[in-house]
C-alpha cells in the first residue's frame, strides 16, 4: 500500500491511516532497520568461516537474504520498490534497498559505513571472544555457537561498537503487536507449542517473526511479575529508591485507573481484582483488559529498571478501550518516553482520540516555553512528567484518500512545527467528511425552504 512516502522520525512518532494504508508496512520496515546491527552480531558469532568478515559483500548478502526471508510475501505483489533507511542525515549514513524489475534485491551501503577498520575490529574481537571460551570449556562448537547466541547483547565491545555505527541508543527494541489477547486467551501448554512452532520454521515472515519475539516478550514479563509479586512488589522492593517508588506509584496508579483494578498473578494464573475485590482471571476479564495489559507491564518494566532504555513500536494501542482510558495510556507512553532521554515510541493508530491527547501533551510544553510564569498552572492541568517536546514529535496521515481534497498526498506530515501542534482537520477525519457532507446537505435544505 505504500506508494511514495518520505518520514522523519523522532524520539515519538505517530501513524495515521485507515486500514490497508501501509501504517504496519513502515512500521515493521523501521523495526528491521533499527534491529540490523543485532542481526549483524548473530551472524558475526555464529558464522565460523573467517571469509564471511575478509569483505563487505558477505555482509551485504546476510542482510540481503535477512530482508527476502522476514519480508518474502512484498516480492510477490510488488513488481519494484526502493527504501532507504538514514542512521544518520548529517553524516549520510544510509543503507538502500532496491527492488528492480528483473527481481533482485539491490542492498547497498554509503561509502561511509563498511569499511575495513569495521571488519578488521569483527575478525578481532571475534577471535578473542572465541578463543576466550575455548579456553575454558570442553563444550563441542554446537554448545559453543548456543552460548553465543544467548550472549548476543554481552559479545564484548563489539556489541558496542555495532551500537555506535548504527546510531542505536537503546538497549531493547519492542514491537508489540496488535491483537494482543492472543497472550491472554490461551493456555501457557498451547503458547510454548506455538513458540516451538514458530521457532523451528525455517524461514519465518516478519509477522511470524515479530509474533516470535512477542511471546518471548510475554514469557519474560510474567516470569519478572511473579518473581517482583506484581506491580505492588516491585514497588516496594528494597532495590528501589524512593525517588522512584514516587514515579512507580504515579505509573501503577495510572495502570489500575486503566485495568479498573489491581493486578496479581499466582499459580492459576493472572486475575484483575476489581474494586469491590472480586478476582477475575485474564481470559475472563473485559477485551480492553486483555488488549492492554502487555503494554501496561512493558511500561512498568522499563520504568522500574531505571537503567533500562527501549524503542517501542506498538500498533493500535488504543484497542477496546473507552476514549479516558485511551487518553491516560497516551499519558502513560509519554511518562515512560521521558524517563529517559534515549527511550522512543512509535505508534500506529486509528485513533483521533490518541491524536488529541498527544496535542495536549505537546501544546502543555508549548504555553510553558512561550510563558515561563504559567508553568504552576499548566502542571494543574497536566501533568509535567507526560509534557512533549514539540522538536521530538513527528506524525503522518497515510493514504487520506478519504478527504475531499482533491490534491491529498499519500504521505502528509500532520504536525505544524511553527505551531508545535498537530494540524486540526487531522484530528478526526471522521468528523472531517461528516461535516463537509453535512454542509452540502443543509445546502441543499436551506434550497428546499427557499422554494416554499
Amino acid at each position: 500500500p505504500v506508494k511514495d512516502a518520505e518520514i522523519e522520525i523522532k524520539k515519538v512518532m505517530v501513524l495515521i491511516g485507515e486500514q490497508a494504508s501501509g501504517k504496519s508496512t513502515i512500521a515493521k520496515l523501521i523495526y528491521f532497520f533499527k534491529s540490523l546491527h543485532q542481526y549483524w552480531l548473530g551472524y558475526f558469532v555464529q558464522s565460523d568461516k573467517w571469509t564471511d568478515f575478509q569483505n563487505e559483500s558477505n555482509i551485504i548478502s546476510f542482510t540481503r537474504d535477512k530482508f527476502y526471508g522476514l519480508f518474502s510475501p512484498i516480492f510477490l505483489q510488488v513488481p519494484n520498490f526502493e527504501v532507504t533507511y538514514f542512521y544518520s542525515v548529517e553524516e549520510k549514513k544510509y543503507l538502500e534497498l532496491i527492488f528492480d524489475k528483473k527481481l533482485f534485491l539491490n542492498v547497498s551501503f554509503s561509502e561511509n559505513f563498511i569499511d575495513d577498520t569495521m571488519l578488521t575490529k569483527i575478525r578481532e574481537e571475534r577471535k578473542s571472544w572465541w578463543q576466550y571460551l575455548e579456553d575454558r570449556t570442553t563444550k563441542n562448537s554446537t554448545e559453543l555457537l548456543l552460548i553465543f547466541s544467548k550472549n548476543a547483547d554481552d559479545y564484548g565491545s563489539l556489541s558496542s561498537y555495532l551500537n555506535t555505527k548504527f546510531e542505536n541508543e537503546q538497549l531493547e527494541r519492542v514491537f508489540i503487536v496488535a491483537g494482543r489477547s492472543v497472550s491472554v486467551n490461551y493456555s501457557d501448554l498451547f503458547e510454548k507449542e506455538l513458540f516451538a512452532s514458530l521457532k523451528n520454521k525455517v524461514n519465518q515472515s516478519i509477522d511470524e517473526f515479530l509474533m516470535l519475539k512477542f511471546i518471548e516478550l510475554v514469557s519474560s514479563l510474567k516470569d519478572n511479575f511473579r518473581k517482583i509479586s506484581g506491580f505492588e512488589g516491585g514497588i516496594n522492593h528494597k532495590r528501589i529508591s524512593e525517588d522512584n517508588k514516587k514515579f512507580l506509584r504515579k505509573i501503577v496508579d495510572i495502570i489500575y485507573s486503566i485495568l479498573k483494578g489491581s493486578y496479581i498473578i499466582d499459580n492459576l494464573g493472572e486475575a484483575i481484582i476489581s474494586g469491590d475485590k472480586v478476582k477475575i482471571y485474564l481470559n475472563d476479564s473485559s477485551s480492553g483488559q486483555q488488549e492492554s495489559i502487555r503494554i501496561l507491564q512493558q511500561v512498568f518494566m522499563v520504568c522500574y529498571h531505571e537503567w533500562s532504555t527501549a524503542l517501542h513500536i506498538i500498533e493500535e494501542p488504543e484497542a477496546h478501550l473507552f476514549p479516558v482510558a485511551q487518553k491516560e495510556l497516551v499519558e502513560l507512553l509519554a511518562l515512560m518516553v521521558n524517563y529517559q532521554p534515549e527511550n522512543q515510541l512509535i505508534i500506529t493508530t486509528h485513533s483521533p482520540y490518541i491524536l488529541t491527547v498527544f496535542n495536549h501533551l505537546l501544546f502543555a510544553s508549548r504555553v510553558v516555553a512561550k510563558n515561563p510564569a504559567a508553568e504552576e498552572e499548566v502542571k494543574e492541568i497536566v501533568d509535567k512528567d507526560c509534557w512533549l517536546d514539540p522538536n521530538e514529535f513527528s506524525a503522518y496521515s497515510l493514504g487520506n484518500e478519504s478527504f475531499p481534497e482533491d490534491n491529498a498526498k499519500y504521505c502528509e506530515s500532520i504536525f505544524d512545527q511553527e505551531k508545535g501542534m498537530l494540524q486540526q482537520n487531522y484530528l478526526d477525519t471522521v468528523s472531517e467528511i461528516l461535516g463537509w457532507e453535512f454542509s452540502k446537505l443543509y445546502s441543499i435544505h436551506g434550497k428546499t425552504f427557499k422554494r416554499r
